[in-house]
């Protein structure tokens, strides 16, 4: 019963983004920084609109990979994200994440393909970047890009820890990609550095398209 829920949820979540991303205006400055063999990170609270944003990379590229909780709220996104060829990385939440961790590292490095993974998800705090990607990133030698979003025309929730964002029918949304670099040891080390760097992309960027509605429920 509840697989069957989920899989409804799914599809209705689905066809929401799909009259979203009809209606809608998507912007995305500085794609060229989407690229192959590199990692892309976002704010859990755009992960909505980052759905919009991984359907564009996989129009273009291939072995698009997302990190992805192992419980059941994992399986809607899996779901959502395997309807436009992108898959789903499914990793227990917190210290359980550990024992998969050498197989994670293995997999980042290999030469193709994008992952991308929230920052602070998957229980936050809000915009407290963990250092899962940097690491992965550290042991590849690769990239890390960040995507920040302004919006016109979207629900916040606010009593959720992420401010979750869902975007409205005929809203705007600017994705603005910012480069963080190949991560290195050092970067790790100086991890504040990085953090303090992704604060300030955030404040840059983060100036309203236009205004939001926030709802206190949820």
């Amino acid at each position: 019963m509840k697989i069957k829920l989920y899989k409804l949820l799914s599809r209705l979540f689905l066809i929401y983004l799909r009259l979203v991303k009809a209606t809608g205006e998507l912007v995305i400055e500085n794609k060229h920084l989407i690229k192959e063999n590199t990692m892309v990170g976002y704010w859990h609270g755009d992960s909505f609109c980052m759905q919009m944003i991984l359907s564009e990379m996989a129009a273009s590229n291939d072995g698009i990979n997302v990190i992805v909780t192992a419980d059941k709220r994992g399986d809607i996104i899996e779901n959502m994200i395997n309807s436009f060829g992108a898959k789903a990385i499914r990793l227990p939440d917190g210290i359980r994440m550990r024992q998969h961790f050498r197989e994670l590292i293995a997999f980042s490095k290999e030469d193709s393909g994008i992952l991308a993974t929230s920052f602070d998800g998957p229980l936050g705090p809000l915009h407290e970047p963990k250092k899962l990607i940097f690491l992965l990133a550290s042991e590849a030698g690769k990239q890390v890009s960040s995507i920040h979003f302004k919006y016109k025309g979207v629900i916040r929730i606010k009593r959720r820890w992420d401010k979750y964002v869902i975007a409205l029918p005929f809203c705007k949304i600017t994705a603005v990609v910012e480069d963080l670099g190949v991560i290195s040891k050092e970067d790790l080390r100086s991890f504040e550095k990085l953090r303090q760097k992704l604060r300030y992309y955030e404040l840059r960027n983060s100036r309203k398209v236009g205004g939001s509605y926030y709802m206190n429920s949820i």
